[in-house]
């Protein structure tokens, strides 16, 4: 296993970071706050069921005679590189629906080739002890103002001269190949770019099982925590893991029913079971809803897709049916933000809300102008353009809260009182005339 002057300059460089930081006691504290963390015994068994299943991939590549002694180096280095990487991610795999295809597609991408490429002659051992913390250096501080608008002339430069160099540094590997060819060993360094992309795509399987165990459990726990009675959370958990196996998306949407109905024996388990496939089945088919009756739920919620609201799925709260989303106006931790609601029964939706909230005046006529403009496009929607235009006269003539009704719709617009540091919100309903309840017409609201 032999190292080139790349690699020994960034052990070096490596080793001589960690041990200045091991200088400084906070991160003396925190390393040793992250291994009693690390520790646990859920974390300690996925780490020893990942190494198990790694050696297995390489005992499954030396059978078939890719994998040898000599990509002992690339298989270490990969093993300390994806491997812990991807299980401290594990868990936000569920929630990215492109995680796989996005890491099968960086695995096979040109970059890993050019890489690969570019690592195979080195520089002397002093060129490259000064290269390595430099371009390092570089790519960091390049990395971290490409994440800032403010600091985009410093990403475009460091992002050219990055380029130039990695440019040099590819057309100087391959000028040095080429001159010692009699020397190289393609297959030996066709295997060292093989082995790392096999075991990355051979791993995959691995980490959608951990994500599905990691899902299982976390709803489980919620189970638990619903039913009280031991006994049927057994139960419930056991006809749960048979029913749905690897449909996570049906496993949450039961989850769900259990939280809030309670069953309180095993009936109403198997029936929450049923009405989980009944949803499911509902949202793929997305049946046709007569617009007399109210809007498809599945419709009304794409309504505001193309403006920045993505609504998750139609469950059952409470009382009743109910998708909602958040939007917010911008980056800052407290920028003001609008929620847009769809509610109704399972098989249709009656009520539309758009909430704005205002933390202050910072922003609040441009903000309050767009949420003017998501109002129009609402109604425009779900109701017509001729409702937009009725509704803004009734607003043109009051200054406060309105009620209109329209062709049996009913729009309505309220606020609050700003709060002590200016905070107030805004609320706009569209009830279709088949919402339960209808408030009167004639209501006048005040802000």
């Amino acid at each position: 296993m032999e190292f080139n002057n790349r690699e020994i300059a960034t052990l070096v460089w490596s080793g001589i970071l960690i041990a200045a930081l091991f200088f400084n006691a906070p991160v003396r504290s925190a390393f040793r706050a992250m291994l009693r963390a690390m520790a646990h015994r859920a974390i300690l068994m996925i780490f020893a069921a990942a190494t198990i299943y790694v050696a297995a991939c390489v005992a499954f590549l030396s059978w078939w005679g890719i994998w040898t002694s000599d990509n002992l180096k690339s298989t270490v280095a990969w093993s300390l590189a994806f491997v812990p990487a991807t299980l401290f991610n594990v868990n936000r795999i569920d929630d990215d629906r492109t995680y796989f295809g996005r890491t099968i597609r960086s695995t096979l991408d040109l970059t890993g080739l050019l890489v690969f490429i570019g690592g195979l002659q080195s520089f002397s051992l002093p060129v490259e002890l000064a290269i390595v913390p430099i371009m390092t250096f570089l790519a960091l501080v390049h990395h971290v103002s490409e994440r800032d608008a403010a600091h985009a002339p410093t990403a475009r430069c460091l992002g050219t001269f990055l380029l130039i160099v990695g440019l040099v540094v590819l057309g100087y590997s391959i000028y040095a190949t080429v001159i010692e060819w009699p020397k190289f060993d393609v297959r030996q360094n066709v295997s060292e770019l093989l082995v790392p992309i096999l075991l990355s795509l051979l791993f995959l399987p691995f980490l959608y099982g951990v994500s599905v165990l990691i899902v299982y459990d976390r709803n489980f726990a919620n189970i638990s925590f619903a039913l009280r009675d031991k006994g049927l959370a057994r139960f419930a958990r056991q006809r749960a893991f048979f029913a749905f196996r690897g449909d996570l998306d049906l496993l949450k949407r039961w989850r769900h029913i259990i939280v809030q109905r309670r069953p309180t024996d095993r009936l109403g388990v198997v029936q929450a079971i049923a009405q989980a496939r009944r949803e499911q089945e509902r949202a793929v088919r997305r049946p046709y809803v007569d617009p007399a009756d109210g809007w498809s739920p599945y419709e009304a919620m794409e309504f505001l897709a193309s403006e920045g609201f993505a609504l998750p799925a139609y469950l059952w709260y409470f009382d009743r049916y109910r998708a909602s989303a958040v939007h917010k106006f911008g980056d800052a931790p407290l920028a003001n933000h609008a929620t847009y609601y769809v509610e109704g029964d399972e098989a249709r939706a009656t009520l539309l809300t758009l909430d704005l909230w205002m933390w202050g005046a910072e922003n609040k006529e441009s903000d309050e102008q767009r949420l003017a403009e998501l109002i129009a496009l609402l109604m425009h929607r779900a109701v017509g353009p001729e409702a937009v235009a009725a509704f803004r006269g009734a607003l043109d003539e009051k200054e406060n809260g309105v009620s209109l009704e329209w062709n049996g719709y009913i729009f309505r617009i309220e606020s609050d009182e700003p709060g002590p540091s200016g905070q107030f919100s805004v609320s706009f309903t569209i009830a279709h005339p088949a919402e339960p309840g209808l408030a009167s017409a004639d209501e006048t609201l005040q802000d």
